[in-house]
Protein backbone atom coordinates (compact mmCIF):
# COMPACT_ATOMS: atom_id res chain seq x y z
CA UNK A 1 0.00 0.00 0.00
CA UNK A 2 2.87 2.29 0.98
CA UNK A 3 4.57 2.28 -2.55
CA UNK A 4 1.35 2.39 -4.30
CA UNK A 5 0.80 5.84 -2.25
CA UNK A 6 4.43 6.87 -2.93
CA UNK A 7 3.51 6.42 -6.69
CA UNK A 8 0.92 8.57 -6.31
CA UNK A 9 2.34 11.33 -4.47
CA UNK A 10 0.58 10.39 -1.21
CA UNK A 11 2.19 9.37 2.02
CA UNK A 12 0.81 6.23 3.76
CA UNK A 13 2.64 5.20 6.77
CA UNK A 14 0.22 3.54 9.16
CA UNK A 15 1.56 0.15 7.73
CA UNK A 16 4.23 -0.40 10.02
CA UNK A 17 2.36 1.08 12.89
CA UNK A 18 -0.60 -1.38 12.58
CA UNK A 19 0.93 -4.42 11.25
CA UNK A 20 1.25 -6.08 15.05
CA UNK A 21 -1.69 -5.63 15.57
CA UNK A 22 -3.11 -7.04 12.00
CA UNK A 23 -0.79 -9.91 12.25
CA UNK A 24 -2.51 -11.03 15.58
CA UNK A 25 -5.92 -9.93 14.41
CA UNK A 26 -5.70 -12.78 11.74
CA UNK A 27 -4.09 -15.25 13.75
CA UNK A 28 -7.19 -14.96 15.92
CA UNK A 29 -9.70 -15.39 12.99
CA UNK A 30 -7.64 -18.21 11.65
CA UNK A 31 -8.00 -20.21 15.56
CA UNK A 32 -12.17 -19.14 15.44
CA UNK A 33 -11.96 -20.96 11.60
CA UNK A 34 -10.28 -23.88 12.91
CA UNK A 35 -12.38 -24.16 15.65
CA UNK A 36 -15.96 -23.95 13.65
CA UNK A 37 -14.15 -26.09 11.16
CA UNK A 38 -13.86 -28.67 14.05
CA UNK A 39 -17.85 -27.56 15.40
CA UNK A 40 -19.19 -27.89 11.90
CA UNK A 41 -17.72 -31.93 10.65
CA UNK A 42 -19.01 -32.32 14.94
CA UNK A 43 -22.17 -31.43 13.19
CA UNK A 44 -22.01 -32.89 10.55
CA UNK A 45 -20.68 -36.59 12.10
CA UNK A 46 -23.45 -36.51 14.96
CA UNK A 47 -26.38 -36.18 12.12
CA UNK A 48 -24.76 -39.36 10.03
CA UNK A 49 -24.32 -41.26 13.34
CA UNK A 50 -28.20 -40.26 13.76
CA UNK A 51 -29.12 -41.51 10.70
CA UNK A 52 -26.72 -44.37 11.04
CA UNK A 53 -27.93 -46.07 14.29
CA UNK A 54 -29.71 -49.23 14.70
CA UNK A 55 -32.84 -47.05 15.55
CA UNK A 56 -33.92 -44.13 14.34
CA UNK A 57 -35.54 -42.04 17.30
CA UNK A 58 -38.27 -38.98 16.56
CA UNK A 59 -41.12 -37.45 18.89
CA UNK A 60 -44.36 -36.66 17.07
CA UNK A 61 -47.12 -34.61 17.84
CA UNK A 62 -50.94 -36.58 17.94
CA UNK A 63 -53.65 -34.80 16.73
CA UNK A 64 -54.97 -34.23 20.64
CA UNK A 65 -51.11 -32.46 20.79
CA UNK A 66 -49.65 -35.03 22.86
CA UNK A 67 -46.35 -35.94 21.56
CA UNK A 68 -45.36 -39.40 21.30
CA UNK A 69 -42.18 -41.27 20.86
CA UNK A 70 -41.39 -42.80 17.37
CA UNK A 71 -38.88 -45.72 17.14
CA UNK A 72 -38.25 -47.16 13.77
CA UNK A 73 -35.43 -48.87 12.05
CA UNK A 74 -34.84 -46.75 9.90
CA UNK A 75 -35.58 -42.52 9.07
CA UNK A 76 -38.26 -42.18 7.41
CA UNK A 77 -37.23 -40.32 3.70
CA UNK A 78 -37.93 -37.01 4.67
CA UNK A 79 -35.91 -36.56 7.71
CA UNK A 80 -33.58 -38.45 5.73
CA UNK A 81 -33.43 -35.47 3.28
CA UNK A 82 -33.37 -33.39 6.14
CA UNK A 83 -30.24 -34.85 7.95
CA UNK A 84 -27.90 -35.12 4.48
CA UNK A 85 -29.28 -31.70 3.36
CA UNK A 86 -27.78 -30.51 6.86
CA UNK A 87 -24.74 -32.48 6.42
CA UNK A 88 -24.31 -31.37 2.88
CA UNK A 89 -24.20 -27.83 4.49
CA UNK A 90 -21.79 -28.29 7.31
CA UNK A 91 -18.98 -29.87 5.05
CA UNK A 92 -19.65 -27.37 2.16
CA UNK A 93 -18.98 -24.80 4.85
CA UNK A 94 -16.13 -26.09 6.47
CA UNK A 95 -14.71 -26.49 3.28
CA UNK A 96 -14.41 -23.16 2.77
CA UNK A 97 -13.28 -22.32 5.67
CA UNK A 98 -10.18 -24.32 5.72
CA UNK A 99 -9.77 -23.16 1.94
CA UNK A 100 -9.20 -19.76 3.27
CA UNK A 101 -6.33 -20.57 5.35
CA UNK A 102 -5.03 -23.49 3.08
CA UNK A 103 -4.17 -20.46 0.81
CA UNK A 104 -1.28 -17.84 1.41
CA UNK A 105 -3.98 -15.22 0.43
CA UNK A 106 -0.99 -13.48 -1.49
CA UNK A 107 -2.44 -13.47 -4.65
CA UNK A 108 -5.70 -12.54 -3.94
CA UNK A 109 -4.14 -9.90 -1.79
CA UNK A 110 -1.62 -8.35 -4.31
CA UNK A 111 -4.95 -8.13 -6.82
CA UNK A 112 -6.78 -6.59 -4.63
CA UNK A 113 -4.05 -3.85 -4.06
CA UNK A 114 -3.52 -3.57 -7.98
CA UNK A 115 -7.28 -3.18 -8.33
CA UNK A 116 -6.92 -0.21 -5.64
CA UNK A 117 -4.27 0.94 -7.30
CA UNK A 118 -5.71 0.85 -10.59
CA UNK A 119 -9.02 2.83 -8.98
CA UNK A 120 -7.01 5.49 -7.01
CA UNK A 121 -5.49 6.31 -10.60
CA UNK A 122 -8.54 6.27 -12.10
CA UNK A 123 -10.19 8.58 -9.49
CA UNK A 124 -7.65 10.81 -9.48
CA UNK A 125 -7.18 11.14 -13.88
CA UNK A 126 -10.99 11.70 -13.35
CA UNK A 127 -10.70 14.71 -10.79
CA UNK A 128 -7.68 16.10 -13.19
CA UNK A 129 -9.73 15.59 -16.25
CA UNK A 130 -12.49 17.75 -14.21
CA UNK A 131 -10.45 20.38 -12.96
CA UNK A 132 -9.22 21.23 -16.62
CA UNK A 133 -12.55 20.95 -17.97
CA UNK A 134 -13.66 23.19 -15.49
CA UNK A 135 -10.65 25.79 -16.34
CA UNK A 136 -11.54 25.41 -19.91
CA UNK A 137 -14.77 26.45 -19.32
CA UNK A 138 -14.28 28.84 -17.16
CA UNK A 139 -11.24 30.48 -19.03
CA UNK A 140 -8.86 30.16 -15.77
Amino acid sequence: MSKIARDEGLRFEGGARVAPATAARQLDLAEQRRQLVGRLYARASANLDRIEAPEYVRVELLPTGRPVRLISDEPPAQDERHHSQAISSYLTSAARLVEIDASTGTGEVRSMLIDLARGLRAAFADADQAETNERTDTGR
